[in-house]
């Protein structure tokens, strides 16, 4: 993931904050952003929805498709993620959008790779012939921080919409 520099003014400017249970926009440091969820914004797809997280907005598709499972899990069916960060904002235009969308979409493969996290054996239809496959598409509509916190709302929200 690409690396912020910080001027030591800067790095003051945070610290004086934490200290001062302050944030720029007014916050505390505990305060969070309210967030805006709306599902089944995308006629064309098996589920989705639309986050909005103070500045950072989110739109997330998945389209189900019947596929093979993989020989590693051969009673499950998977997720297969794609993350578009071509928003408005300059620096993630070309390369530095590219790599940000393979960061997000690795972390994402981790998080529901885990057991936990979404139930890949009811994705499965018959165990070493047939699964569900639901492709996750993650578009990143405005970036105004918390990226990796309003894209897995927004992938949570879209798998429970979809039928």
């Amino acid at each position: 993931m690409a690396s912020v520099v910080l001027s030591e003014a800067e790095k003051l400017y945070i610290v004086h904050g934490v200290q001062e249970d302050l944030r720029v926009d007014g916050r505390g440091c505990e305060d969070y952003r309210c967030a805006e969820v709306e599902t089944d914004v995308v006629s064309n797809t098996s589920g989705s929805a639309r986050v909005k997280l103070g500045e950072t907005d989110i739109l997330v598709g998945i389209k189900a498709e019947m596929g093979t499972p993989k020989l590693e899990k051969p009673d499950e069916g998977y997720l297969e993620f794609f993350v578009d960060c071509s928003s408005n904002s300059p620096e993630l235009e070309g390369r530095g959008g590219e790599e940000l969308g393979t960061d997000i979409a690795n972390t994402l493969y981790r998080v529901f790779s885990c057991e936990n996290t979404v139930d890949l054996k009811s994705l499965c239809i018959n165990p070493k012939e047939h699964c569900w496959v639901l492709y996750v598409d993650v578009l990143l509509l405005e970036c105004g921080g918390n990226i990796f916190d309003a894209i897995s709302i927004a992938v949570k929200a879209a798998l429970f919409n979809t039928r």
